[in-house]
C-alpha cells in the first residue's frame, strides 16, 4: 500500500477518535437535561436529514447500487454500529461516568483481536491472548464498583457500555467488508437512515414518560446537539469508515485508545470525576493487557521494532 495512503488513513481514523473523546464529556453533560432516547433520536433525525441531501444531489448519482447480498450487511452493520451501540453508549453515559465509560469502551480493540480469531481466522500468540484476558479482568473490575456500591447506578451504566462496546465491535468487521466497495459516506448515511426508524419508538416512549424535557433543552444542549450530528456522528462516521478501508481492523482499532485518552482527560478537567482505587486497579490491569495484546500482534509498529532488535 502507498505509504501516503496509509498516512492518511491513519489520520482518519485518529481524528475520528479526537471527535468521538470531545464528544464524550459533552454527551454526559446534555444527558442533563435530555434522556437518553431522545438525545439519539435528535442526533439520528439532524444526521440523516443533512445526510440525505449528500445522498440525493451527489451519492445517488455516482455509486453503484448495493448488491443484494450486501444488502443483509449493511443492515446489520447499521443496527450494530449506530442504534445499538448509540442507544446503549447513552444509556451507559447516564448512569456511569464518562471515565468508566471510556475505559470499557476502550476493550473493542481486544475484542476486535476476539472476533477476527473467531470469524476472520486470524491465528495470535498466547500473549496477545494473555493480554486480551488481563484486560477483560481489568474491566470486570471497574464495573464491579457498581455492584459493591448497589443504589448509583454504576454496575447497570458500565453493563450497557460492554453492550455498546461489542455491538460496535461487530458492526467493526461487518464495516471493513463493505468499505471496499461502497463509498464511506454512503454507508454512514445507510447507518443512520436504519437507526432513525428503531430509535423513533423509544423517542415516543422516553416523550411519554416526561413530556416535559423538551423544554429543559438549553442553548448549550443545542450547540451539543449540533456537534454529536456533524462532528461525532457524519463526520467521525465517515473517517472511520474512510480509515478502515485502507487499514487493517486490529490496526485502525488501535487508534481507538486515542478517543478514551481525550474523554477521560477531559472529564476530570472539565466535569471534576476522580478515579477510584477500582477504577485504579482495573486501569493498571487493561494498561498492561493491552500493551501486551498490541505491541505482539504482526501488524503493530512496535512489533515490529522488536523483530529487528
Amino acid at each position: 500500500m502507498d505509504f501516503d495512503l496509509r498516512s492518511h488513513a491513519i489520520l482518519a481514523v485518529l481524528g475520528a477518535q479526537v471527535i468521538w473523546g470531545i464528544g464524550g464529556p459533552l454527551v454526559k453533560i446534555a444527558l442533563a437535561d435530555i434522556p437518553p432516547f431522545g438525545l439519539m433520536f435528535l442526533r439520528f433525525l439532524f444526521s440523516t436529514i443533512i445526510l440525505f441531501v449528500f445522498y440525493e444531489f451527489w451519492l445517488r448519482h455516482h455509486e453503484p447500487p448495493i448488491n443484494r447480498s450486501d444488502k443483509k450487511k449493511i443492515f446489520l452493520a447499521g443496527f450494530f454500529g449506530a442504534f445499538l451501540n448509540i442507544a446503549l453508549y447513552f444509556l451507559g453515559q447516564k448512569y456511569t461516568t464518562v471515565i468508566d465509560a471510556w475505559i470499557i469502551t476502550s476493550l473493542g480493540t481486544p475484542f476486535v483481536l476476539i472476533f477476527s480469531y473467531l470469524f476472520r481466522k486470524e491465528r495470535l500468540s498466547k500473549i496477545i491472548y494473555g493480554g486480551v484476558f488481563l484486560a477483560f479482568f481489568g474491566v470486570i473490575i471497574i464495573m464491579g464498583r457498581g455492584l459493591l456500591e448497589l443504589g448509583q447506578g454504576g454496575f447497570f451504566g458500565n453493563l450497557a457500555m460492554l453492550g455498546g462496546t461489542l455491538s460496535g465491535v461487530i458492526s467493526y468487521l461487518i464495516t471493513k467488508d463493505l468499505v471496499t466497495r461502497y463509498h464511506p459516506l454512503l454507508l454512514t448515511y445507510y447507518y443512520f437512515l436504519i437507526s432513525l426508524f428503531f430509535a423513533f419508538p423509544l423517542f415516543l416512549w422516553s416523550y411519554f414518560q416526561d413530556p416535559g424535557w423538551l423544554g429543559n433543552v438549553s442553548t448549550l444542549d443545542l450547540g451539543i446537539i449540533i456537534y454529536l450530528t456533524l462532528g461525532s456522528s457524519i463526520a467521525a462516521y465517515t473517517l472511520n469508515n474512510l480509515g478502515l478501508k485502507f487499514l487493517s481492523a486490529s490496526l485502525a482499532s488501535t487508534i481507538g485508545y486515542t478517543g478514551a485518552i481525550i474523554a477521560i482527560s477531559l472529564s476530570i478537567v472539565f466535569l471534576g470525576e476522580q478515579p477510584t482505587p477500582y477504577f485504579l486497579v482495573g486501569t493498571t490491569l487493561i494498561i498492561i493487557g493491552l500493551f501486551l495484546a498490541e505491541t505482539r500482534h504482526p501488524s503493530h509498529p512496535i512489533h515490529k521494532l522488536f523483530q529487528k532488535s
